[in-house]
């Protein structure tokens, strides 16, 4: 029989067996009212999205989640609950992974272990204007049993017997613990985590944004979250968003 995850009262899951993305029936259900901390989770997804528009492909066997979340936060906080979410999906990992196993987050949202990924975020949120924001929804998708070529799974690096409904239990509730931190003491606690796992700092990278590439010196995040990079001619940019590549 399959593991059914035990959570607290304030948290509660959706359960499906297929559907077309969590994040977009999680969406749905925001908008209908649904309570912080609601789970939309899938066994199967016909059209897993990624960032960018990306595919995220969504074979049965792997962990599907969405978390919905009405942290009460402006706009341009939100991206932090990525970050949240990351180091959340790390610490789960760190629990269960044989110790040789080395994890890494990858800015924005991408987690790796032995330097090939396994898990992704993907944050919406619904915006108006300047005010708060109503809602967030956080996707994760983890690698369990099978992984797209280049990448990697839990199974093949030693969690053999792990059932999907166990890592879900684990993750949530390390999410609303880290959550709860961050409403209570800030992003400064969860940027110093992210920063203890983060992935390639101090090296040359390339950075894509919608009309240039950057190269320069990964050199952590900032305050809010954005990556620091230093760039040839000794100035510092600090990038929202973007995609990054290792390798120049």
């Amino acid at each position: 029989m399959t593991y059914q995850p035990q959570l607290p009262q304030d948290m509660s899951i959706v359960e499906l067996q297929t559907v077309g993305s969590t994040n977009s029936y999680a969406r749905d259900l925001a908008k209908d009212g649904a309570q912080p901390f609601t789970i939309v989770w899938s066994h199967e997804q016909t059209a897993g999205k990624g960032r960018q528009g990306n595919v995220w492909v969504s074979n049965r066997g792997n962990l599907f989640m969405t978390v919905i979340l009405r942290p009460n936060i402006a706009a341009p906080l939100t991206g932090q609950l990525s970050f949240i979410a990351a180091v959340a999906l790390a610490e789960t990992l760190k629990e269960l992974l044989p110790q040789m196993v080395n994890i890494d987050l990858k800015w924005p949202n991408d987690l790796l272990l032995n330097g090939k990924k396994a898990a992704g975020i993907l944050l919406e949120s619904e915006i108006n204007g300047h005010k708060p924001v109503e809602w967030v929804i956080v996707g994760m998708g983890v690698n369990v049993s099978h992984n797209p070529d280049g990448a990697t799974c839990l199974r093949s690096l030693g969690l053999d017997t792990l059932e999907i409904g166990q890592l879900l239990e684990k993750l949530a509730m390390k999410l609303k613990s880290i959550y709860d931190l961050w409403q209570k003491n800030g992003f400064a606690p969860i940027r110093q985590e992210w920063l203890r796992y983060s992935h390639a700092i101090g090296t040359v990278i390339n950075v894509r944004l919608p009309k240039e590439t950057l190269t320069g010196k990964f050199m952590g995040i900032d305050a809010q979250g954005a990556l620091q990079l230093d760039m040839p001619d000794g100035t510092t940019k600090n990038i929202a968003s973007g995609e990054v590549f290792y390798g120049v």
